[in-house]
């Protein structure tokens, strides 16, 4: 790959991440990054380096630059965001949050009540500590985020539906301490309040305004 062409795929992913932005603060920062490519071009075929290593180079730039690329349009979303859009994101961030953690703590609750799943003391009662890490480290790889934090409660509400299917599939519906309806109703409420948090933390992901 020739550095124009690898200078050309980065042109391409900048007007793809600013695509539905104003179109002057698109149109600067395509100059912006336009010109330090140039610039970066010209330096490194001064001192000497070959095309494939710049090439290289500017792909490795472009990859390291993503996480800044992504906090950048998302501080961008939030700034030109009107006021009252911003009040309706934190509350249903509020929101989520509060049903998250109900039906975490219900859950638990329920775990070191009762039991959900067959007799009191049931080993397989030990899936849905595997959903709560599922919540948990979601949680942390989304750092708090709206939009991570969505994705992260899908997957724990997702878990919860897998463990129903898992009971099923071991025969726990059959046990005297666990009913058809018991177990479905039960997994069907927590895998509720999950994807319930989940569209609201959807709800409080700031999303691009159009001109």
């Amino acid at each position: 790959m020739t550095p124009e062409r690898a200078a050309a795929l980065v042109g391409r992913w900048v007007r793809f991440y600013t695509r539905d932005l104003p179109t002057p603060i698109a149109e600067r920062r395509i100059a912006e990054l336009d010109a330090d490519l140039h610039d970066h071009l010209a330096h490194e075929r001064a001192t000497g380096t070959g095309d494939s290593r710049i090439a290289l180079g500017v792909l490795s730039r472009m990859l390291r630059g993503l996480p800044a690329d992504y906090s950048w349009r998302s501080h961008l979303f939030q700034i030109h965001l009107p006021e009252n859009v911003m009040k309706k994101q934190k509350t249903a961030y509020r929101s989520a949050v509060v049903v998250a953690l109900f039906a975490a703590l219900t859950l638990l609750w329920g775990l070191g009540a009762v039991g959900l799943i067959g007799v009191e003391g049931d080993r397989a009662d030990l899936m849905y500590l595997g959903v709560l890490a599922v919540g948990v480290v979601g949680t942390l790889a989304a750092r708090f985020r709206p939009a991570g934090m969505s994705r992260a409660l899908l997957a724990t509400a997702a878990a919860t539906a897998v463990v129903a299917v898992i009971a099923f599939a071991l025969g726990k519906h059959h046990s005297p301490a666990t009913s058809v309806l018991e177990l479905l109703g039960l997994n069907a409420f927590f895998t509720t309040l999950f994807a319930a948090s989940a569209y609201l933390f959807h709800q409080a992901t700031p999303h691009p305004t159009h001109p």
